[in-house]
């Protein structure tokens, strides 16, 4: 079989404690079959440790960025996680950021692009919005990586599809108010692209929010394969069949029948504002 087997790790991440996170996705890791693991948004740190961030933060050759690394090339698994990276090109950039750490020991990146600034959520006060997507190619899996918020904008789900990637690999933070939101775009992103789509939540309180767990693993045709409870904690695992997708295509090509001139008039639409 063309696939692998997914973890999803639903786990409770404890506020401002790097060690003790460290500690749980080693034991996570190490005890589970998954070749391809994910952890929650922010799963590093916990979410949102506002002005600790500064301190917390690491450039991508930080201690517990490298310890990461270290787990994954030793157990020869890709591991997905959420840390906040400081930029150190530009100092006083931290970036919400979608880690992969691949079992052949590459690291890659991507920095969470739309950051939700409404309700209980103040992500733009602390973080740069990033630039691009990435379709970061493991050694089990071609990931398209996101974050939270990033699954309701189609433009990038379409963009890392088209890219490439096997499947969407969404991070989370969200709260139990925004779960029933989750549920409707999600099946939508897995078959308007014909991509399995792994979504990791995160659960337990930090402050106000409570995180509503949920994870989820969609297939092509946006049918759930897998699902966790809401709320408490919970390790999902299930096995992608990858050949699926050539099936799914075959069937429904929404990929190839994409319109670059509609992306084009979407651009600038975005740029000058409506008519």
């Amino acid at each position: 079989m063309a696939g692998t087997t997914v973890t999803l790790a639903q786990v409770k991440c404890q506020l401002h404690d790097k060690e003790a996170n460290l500690r749980r996705m080693s034991s996570v890791v190490r005890r589970t079959k998954g070749r391809v693991v994910v952890f929650p948004e922010l799963n590093l740190t916990g979410y949102m440790p506002r002005d600790d961030l500064f301190k917390l933060s690491e450039p991508m050759d930080g201690p517990s960025i490298k310890a990461v690394r270290k787990l994954a090339k030793e157990t020869k698994k890709d591991i997905v996680f959420g840390a906040p990276v400081r930029d150190e090109n530009a100092p006083g950039h931290i970036f919400n950021s979608c880690i992969l750490a691949s079992g052949d020991g590459r690291l890659f990146r991507y920095d969470k692009m739309y950051l939700p600034n409404f309700g209980p959520f103040e992500e733009r006060v602390f973080f740069s919005p990033g630039r691009d997507a990435m379709v970061a190619q493991g050694m089990h899996a071609r990931l398209g990586l996101m974050v939270c918020y990033d699954m309701f904008f189609p433009e990038l789900a379409k963009l890392e599809s088209l890219m490439g990637a096997q499947m969407l690999v969404n991070v989370s933070a969200a709260p139990t108010t925004s779960r029933h939101s989750f549920l409707k775009v999600m099946p939508a992103r897995a078959a308007e692209n014909g991509v399995f789509l792994a979504y990791a939540n995160m659960t337990g309180v930090h402050g106000s929010l409570v995180f509503g767990g949920g994870s989820v693993i969609y297939g092509p045709r946006g049918d759930a394969l897998a699902s966790a409870r809401e709320l408490g904690e919970e390790v999902l695992e299930h096995e992608v069949d990858f050949s699926e997708l050539e099936v799914a295509r075959r069937f429904r090509p929404l990929l190839r029948d994409s319109r670059p001139e509609v992306m084009d008039r979407l651009a600038e639409v975005i740029r000058g504002g409506p008519p």
